[in-house]
C-alpha cells in the first residue's frame, strides 16, 4: 500500500492552531510548491524549514508528528488589548505581523535615524516641507525617510483577531505594521502615528515587539496615553486638542465642511478632524463621522498608499525569493512590484 502524503497530517495539525489549509498553501508555501513533493523525506524537510520561516512555526512541532503545533515566542512582546481579549486571541497577528517586520528589516537600505521624542519637531519637519497638514501619505514618507519601514498586512488567518496596529524593533530598526481594513486615510493615520510614538517614546524594547488590539483617542495605561498625546500634538498640533460641538450637532455635510476650513487653517488634516470630533462627542457619532469622511475623500484608498510605498522602497532582492514572495502576499504588493 501506498503511503499518505504527510502534508494532509500537517494541514490537519496546522488547523488546529488557526493556519488553515487554505492559508497555508496560499500564503506560507510558495507558488511552486507541490504536496507530491513532500512525499520525498528532503522535499518534505524543505516544506517544514518554508512554513517555519514564513509562520512564525517552532520547527522541532513541524517535525514531530506527534508534537502539538508551537508558534515561536520572537522575544518580549507588550500587548495592548481590550478587556476580554487574550494574548493567544491576538498569537496569530503577532507571529504573521513579526514575520512581516523581521523580512522588511532585511530588505531596507536606508539606515536607521534616530526619532525625535518630541511630536512637535516632526510635525514641524513635515510641515516645512510644505504639506499643508500631517497627512497619511506625509507621515509615512517621514517614516520611511528615518529608516521606519511602514507596511500594511492584509492577509491573516480567517480566523485570527485582527489588531490595529503593531511596532517591533528588528536589530536596531523600528518597523510599524498597520493591520486595520479602512479605506480613508484619516483611520490609518491615527493609527501610524500612535505607533511611531510607542517606538519614539522608547516603549519598544530592543528587539521586542508591541501589540495594539485597538487603538482608541482614550483610556488604556500610561504608554497608551502617551502614544495618544503623541500622536494628537503630531497631528494637531497640540496635545490636548479636541474637536466637539456645543449644543446641536452638526450633520455631515456640515461636518466635512468645518473640518475642511479648520484643517486649512490650523493646518490639521480634515480627516483627522472629523474623526476627532466624532469620538469626542460619544460613539454614536461615529455614522456621522465616516459620512464626513466619504465626503471629503470619497475615492481615499489609504491601504494602497501604504503598498505602494512599500512595494516601491524595498530592495526585494535582499531576502530569498520564496520570502520575498510571502511578504508580496500578506502586504498584497506582488503587482506593484
Amino acid at each position: 500500500m501506498s503511503q499518505a502524503n504527510p502534508m494532509q497530517a500537517l494541514y490537519r495539525r496546522l488547523s488546529q492552531v488557526g493556519l488553515s489549509r487554505k492559508f497555508v498553501r496560499e500564503t506560507g508555501l510558495p507558488g511552486w510548491w507541490d504536496d507530491e513533493i513532500a512525499a520525498n523525506p528532503a522535499g518534505l524537510a524543505q516544506g517544514l524549514l518554508l512554513l517555519s520561516r514564513h509562520l512564525g512555526v517552532e520547527l522541532a512541532s513541524l517535525q514531530d508528528p506527534a508534537a502539538p503545533i508551537v508558534l515561536r515566542k520572537f522575544g518580549v512582546c507588550k500587548y495592548k488589548k481590550r478587556e476580554g481579549v487574550s494574548e493567544e486571541d491576538l498569537a496569530l497577528a503577532r507571529v504573521i505581523a513579526t514575520r512581516a517586520a523581521q523580512l522588511v528589516a532585511e530588505a531596507i537600505t536606508a539606515p536607521a535615524c534616530l526619532v525625535p521624542s518630541d511630536a512637535s519637531e516632526i510635525r514641524q519637519t513635515i510641515l516645512d516641507g510644505g504639506a499643508p497638514w500631517v497627512g497619511l501619505a506625509e507621515l509615512v514618507d517621514f517614516c520611511w525617510s528615518v529608516g521606519i519601514p511602514v507596511l500594511h498586512v492584509n492577509q491573516l488567518p480567517g480566523n485570527a483577531r485582527r489588531p490595529d496596529g503593531f511596532a517591533a524593533r528588528v536589530n536596531g530598526r523600528g518597523v510599524i505594521v498597520l493591520c486595520r481594513r479602512d479605506k480613508h486615510s484619516a483611520w490609518l493615520l491615527f493609527i501610524l502615528a500612535h505607533e511611531l510614538g510607542h517606538l519614539a517614546l522608547g516603549h519598544i524594547p530592543q528587539d521586542g515587539t508591541l501589540i495594539d488590539d485597538h487603538v482608541d483617542e482614550s483610556g488604556g495605561d500610561t504608554e497608551e496615553r502617551d502614544a495618544n498625546a503623541f500622536a494628537i500634538e503630531l497631528l494637531a498640533g497640540n496635545s490636548e486638542r479636541r474637536y466637539a460641538a456645543g449644543g446641536r450637532w452638526p450633520n455631515a455635510a456640515q461636518l466635512a465642511d468645518v473640518a475642511l476650513q479648520l484643517g486649512r487653517r490650523q493646518m490639521v488634516d480634515p480627516g483627522h478632524i472629523a474623526l476627532n470630533y466624532a469620538h469626542s462627542m460619544g460613539k454614536e457619532f461615529f455614522p456621522v463621522g465616516r459620512a464626513a469622511l466619504n465626503i471629503l475623500a470619497p475615492n481615499s484608498n489609504a491601504i494602497a498608499l501604504v503598498r505602494d510605498r512599500l512595494a516601491a522602497s524595498l530592495d526585494w532582492s535582499l531576502i530569498p525569493e520564496d520570502s520575498s514572495e510571502f511578504l508580496a502576499r500578506v502586504t498584497e504588493c506582488g503587482s506593484e512590484r
